[in-house]
């Protein structure tokens, strides 16, 4: 288990895009702003990729979730519709939590460096999304589990970066370090590669 994270380059670069930005914050303390708005958008690209994983997956477990009252049954007019109710949940929580964030911090963000950030969280999810399909050839997939999981992975994330924003806790650098424990702790436990129990079953 241990050497299977250890060579998981999605794993290693989740954790190298992290530490940057705690070594961005250490050199540029006035940046916190740039830091959070680039979370944000992480945020955005998982829930993103999430949408066309749902699109796209091969298998799913039927009744592993259901919609208007109805069991999900493994055909694409399921997946699109759950594909379509997850963007819209997610995208409209992030669409008025993205204003917020604008709004608070009065544009006052390098966008530079976001750009830069999201690039390389893009890269990360490329990988992890190119490894999911793989995997989800050979295995039937939970939708409901797809469908809440980025949920899992985003919140204690945000925690970690709101306190010192916006409820003006102190040590920044702390809740950094501890947003990227948060955030590899929730990969270990979202991943299909590393916890198949939690998202997958084998057909």
């Amino acid at each position: 288990m241990l050497k299977r994270i250890l060579f998981d380059p999605a794993f290693l670069f989740l954790v190298a895009i992290n530490v940057y930005c705690i070594w961005y914050y250490q050199n540029n303390p006035d940046e916190f702003n740039t830091i959070v708005f680039l979370y944000w958008g992480q945020s955005v690209l998982i829930g993103l990729f999430n949408f066309i994983d749902i699109l796209t997956v091969k298998n799913v477990i039927p009744g592993s979730m259901e919609l208007n009252d109805s069991s999900v049954k493994n055909n694409s007019k399921t997946k699109g519709c759950a594909a379509t109710f997850f963007a819209v949940h997610y995208g409209t929580f992030h669409l008025a939590y993205g204003i917020f964030i604008l709004v608070y911090t009065k544009f006052k963000i390098d966008f530079h460096f976001v750009l830069i950030g999201m690039v390389a969280f893009s890269l990360n999810l490329i990988i992890q999304f190119i490894r999911q399909k793989q995997w989800q050839q050979t295995h039937a997939v939970n939708l409901g589990a797809m469908f809440f999981l980025p949920y899992l992975r985003i919140i204690p994330m945000h925690l970690m970066i709101l306190g010192p924003v916006f409820l003006h806790w102190q040590a920044s650098t702390i809740f950094l370090v501890l947003k990227t424990v948060a955030d590899v702790i929730m990969y270990l436990i979202t991943s299909p590669i590393h916890k198949p129990d939690i998202i997958i079953n084998k057909t």
